[in-house]
């Protein structure tokens, strides 16, 4: 009885300098903090060019932007996004297509360049598609889940090597494309 009671004690004491000590650093770090102005986050919405409703898929085309022929315009139907940055500052950026377009292509992925640190994005070639009849079309059995990676160190061109990864629309596979000029050739 006598230990337990003293224990017991012990506890209390031990929890009431926890119960003290917590309320004298909680009070210091409010002090501290009370004299700083929050700022609120502030963001910018705007849709990525990639227009898989008109052939071409506006590959090159930047945003936002003020056009008003439809080739141009701002206008995106993908989902699912994954961005990643490289070490000289440029986003890169990949997307399903969820839509069967016109030119035949259903599905597919999107991907895009930032080199002002996310005001603008540009649309680049279509990666893991394959263009048929000059240009006019593509087809890509890619294009489910997508995501990508850059690398950590320069290559022999002074890029970082681009990797987007897209799931094959049969789940059973993953088609992968590179590019080694900063997002401006698949391969």
């Amino acid at each position: 009885m006598k230990i337990s009671a003293k224990l017991s004690k012990q506890r209390t004491i031990l929890l009431s300098i926890l119960v003290i000590t917590s309320s004298i650093v909680a009070a210091g770090a409010i002090h501290r903090s009370a004299g700083l102005t929050p700022t609120p986050a502030t963001f910018t919405n705007y849709e990525l060019a990639g227009n898989e409703f008109i052939a071409g898929h506006s590959q090159g085309v930047t945003c936002p932007n003020t056009a008003t022929d439809p080739r141009l315009k701002c206008f995106s139907t993908q989902a699912e996004p994954a961005i990643r940055a490289d070490n000289a500052g440029r986003f890169y950026g990949s997307s399903e297509s969820v839509f069967c377009v016109i030119g035949g292509q259903c599905g597919g992925t999107y991907a895009w360049r930032s080199t002002d640190g996310g005001g603008h994005f540009t649309t680049l070639s279509l990666p893991n598609t394959v263009t048929i009849s000059n240009e006019s079309a593509a087809a890509s059995i890619a294009g489910s889940d997508t995501d990508l990676a850059v690398a950590p160190a320069k290559n022999s061109n002074g890029f970082y090597n681009v990797y987007v990864a897209s799931l094959h629309s049969s789940l059973a596979n993953i088609e992968v494309s590179t590019s080694n000029d900063g997002g401006n050739s698949p391969s």
